[in-house]
């Protein structure tokens, strides 16, 4: 009998003339497996790949010079996140700092700049820019240059321009924190106690202007008149005054340690302690 079926197996395999499994196979073969999802890294290098083959190859001397010197850029992630608000880039020639707020801040020092025909590639540890020479429009403001960045495989894209923001003296706006209290201390209250003032500054008629970075990574204006808040809108990713964020001020409990990121104690003329100044240091 054994001689018989194992024939009847055999017979049936030649005459199928290979077909993909007889009835004496099936019970030996392994169920197949789903694909697994692609990791961030693998998603990352194809971003990276596709955006690379788009920049075209070595870059002229005149088009090398589009992307030389510091740049500056932000973008919004809403179509990432609802919980994040504007990133931020600082891509400086011995640093790159790339912030998101209420996620911290990442970068590093930055590998040789990649040239090309359409832009240029730089690394900085474990985040990939792309600067475009292309018209870019966010918010109503147009910027001469379109920036891309890979990260945790995301790609985020905003809008740049050549140089950054810096406080023209030690102090910057904070200066003469002391004045402004009473408008921040208004404000912060609208605002939610998470929120860091970014810039603050007297107005005319006994205003004051404070621009706060909300816990959500939002930005606002706040106007404050005679201790009372009569105006408080969004503002856009692009609308910056010179020194803004050098340094944040914070009220309440010292924040917490961030990479790049120097805390010290914010004092009135008295000693008395107002609060905490946070300051980039890389």
């Amino acid at each position: 009998m054994r001689t018989l079926i194992r024939g009847v197996c055999l017979g049936s395999a030649l005459v199928l003339s290979g077909w993909a499994v007889s009835g004496c196979q099936r019970q030996s073969e392994a169920p197949s497996e789903a694909p697994a999802n692609p990791s961030d890294a693998e998603r990352e290098a194809a971003i990276a790949a596709e955006q690379l083959a788009a920049l075209g190859g070595p870059a002229n001397a005149q088009q090398r010079a589009l992307y030389e010197g510091e740049f500056q850029a932000s973008g919004s992630n809403a179509a990432f996140s609802a919980d994040e608000g504007a990133w931020e880039l600082r891509l400086l020639n011995d640093y790159a700092q790339f912030s998101r707020p209420g996620l911290g801040d990442d970068g590093g020092i930055p590998s040789e700049r990649d040239y090309r025909e359409n832009g240029m590639r730089v690394v900085a540890g474990a985040v990939t820019i792309t600067i475009l020479n292309q018209p870019c429009t966010a918010s109503g403001v147009e910027l001469p240059y379109v920036a891309h960045v890979i990260f945790e495989g995301v790609a985020y894209q905003g809008c740049a321009r050549r140089g950054v923001n810096e406080s023209g003296d030690g102090g910057g706006w904070a200066s003469v924190l002391p004045d402004l209290i009473p408008a921040i201390d208004a404000c912060l209250a609208r605002a939610g106690a998470r929120a860091r003032v970014t810039f603050a500054t007297a107005l005319d008629e006994g205003e004051t202007s404070v621009r706060l970075r909300e816990a959500n990574g939002g930005r606002r204006e706040c106007i404050t008149a005679g201790g009372q808040v009569t105006l408080y809108e969004t503002l856009s990713d692009l609308d910056r005054r010179s020194g803004e964020g050098y340094p944040e001020f914070a009220r309440g409990a010292r924040p917490a340690a961030q990479t790049c990121r120097a805390i010290e104690p914010a004092v009135s003329r008295s000693g008395e302690q107002l609060g905490w100044l946070i300051r980039p240091s890389c």
